[in-house]
């Protein structure tokens, strides 16, 4: 039996007949495959693609344009691209995105909450700005989550389809 430990319990991966779904050794990390944002000068876009073993995911965002939106834009954007690849099963709230001097590069802080109530956790993510700005804010992201949502990935890839999953609507994305 293989299990995942998770918060305050235990997450095991089992098929029917009580035999572990999948490979369990395989990576769990989520590989960042695309990122665009764009403004046309009242709206900023960003879209977000990840992929993990089969499954691929894209997310969008939008927000009115204004100082830094994009920041918050791209990390709303790579966690309805998450939502999609482990089919919605995700309750992560953005609370704040910034840009911090930090040394040689500033850094992109993302703080998220995940779960509600006595489960609640607190997560944070960095990424160096040094390279595209725009991954930097999604790779902040990730960073954030990666430990967090294993469990969540080792599951979907032990169902993933043969097909690539079709487009459908993109989940719901909240802030605060």
């Amino acid at each position: 039996m293989a299990a995942f430990w998770h918060g305050s319990c235990f997450i095991v991966v089992q098929d029917s007949n009580g035999d572990v779904c999948g490979d369990l050794t395989m990576s769990a990390r989520l590989k960042l495959e695309e990122v665009h944002c764009a403004s046309d000068g009242h709206v900023t876009v960003a879209r977000v693609r990840l992929s993990h073993h089969e499954r691929s995911g894209s997310g969008t965002a939008s927000a009115r344009t204004s100082d830094g939106i994009w920041r918050h834009v791209v990390a709303e954007a790579t966690l309805s691209a998450l939502r999609e690849i482990i089919d919605g099963n995700l309750d992560v709230t953005l609370d704040t995105v910034a840009e911090v001097g930090s040394g040689r590069y500033p850094i992109i802080v993302v703080t998220m909450a995940m779960g509600r109530g006595r489960s609640e956790i607190f997560l944070s993510g960095t990424a160096s700005l040094a390279g595209d700005r725009f991954s930097a804010a999604a790779k902040a992201v990730l960073h954030g989550l990666n430990r967090w949502i294993e469990p969540f990935l080792a599951i979907t890839a032990s169902s993933a389809p043969a097909a690539p999953r079709p487009a459908g609507p993109l989940p719901r994305v909240r802030s605060n």
